[in-house]
């Protein structure tokens, strides 16, 4: 009889001993089964300060953009010194500029050499603005002495210190006149264009890139 209670009172023992421990197994579900919330806030608490890879792209695109717009870029055309007088001009394609006489070019359409634009510079020293402004209108009176050279309104000479554009028709097309001034630089610009061609546009956009020769 005592030996069935000591054995008894064992088995009772070691049960106890199991329940309060637990097996590996309840352990295991009870981390599994930890509740969501938990899981969540752990996972915040180490991406906070994370950057998010899309802040990240977009601001190394705006940083790129940033660059490239403060960038320069030169005028269409390729850079040409004149033979005759001391400036250099952007020339676009279907284009030549020659010397017609000195001190004056012709840079004329290479499909129609009637189609050209005579181009003469001048130092301060040479001349002065009001002179050529005057001799420009002069030249278009006398392309069409029926009609009054009136204001071309294709010419933007807001980049230079003083500006003067007027324009006549002609028989083949329009007749343009341009006067401009920048630093050390006067340019006088006769367009002769032909109204099948309508190349003023392109005369204009180089010789307004005529400047000095760097040094």
């Amino acid at each position: 009889m005592k030996k069935q209670l000591f054995l008894l009172s064992s088995i009772l023992t070691v049960g106890a001993l199991l329940t309060a421990c637990g097996s590996p197994n309840t352990a295991e579900e009870d981390i599994g089964n930890a509740p969501e919330e938990a899981v969540e806030e752990v996972v915040d608490e180490e991406t906070d300060d994370s950057t998010p890879a899309e802040e990240v792209t977009e601001g190394t695109e705006e940083d790129a953009s940033a660059g490239e717009d403060s960038e320069e870029s030169d005028p269409p055309g390729t850079l040409t010194q004149s033979e005759e007088q001391n400036y250099e001009l952007y020339l676009l394609d279907g284009y030549a500029l020659t010397a017609e006489e000195p001190k004056k070019d012709a840079l004329y359409a290479e499909d129609n050499s009637a189609v050209f634009m005579r181009i003469e510079t001048f130092t301060p020293e040479e001349a002065d603005f009001t002179s050529l402004e005057e001799s420009m209108k002069q030249t278009l009176a006398a392309v069409n002495p029926d009609e009054e050279p009136a204001e071309a309104t294709n010419f933007d000479g807001s980049d230079f210190k003083q500006a003067s554009a007027y324009e006549v028709p002609s028989t083949e097309g329009t007749v343009t006149g341009i006067v401009y001034e920048k630093e050390n630089l006067l340019v006088r610009l006769t367009i002769f264009d032909d109204s099948a061609l309508n190349a003023t546009e392109d005369f204009i956009a180089m010789g307004k890139t005529i400047e000095l020769p760097e040094q």
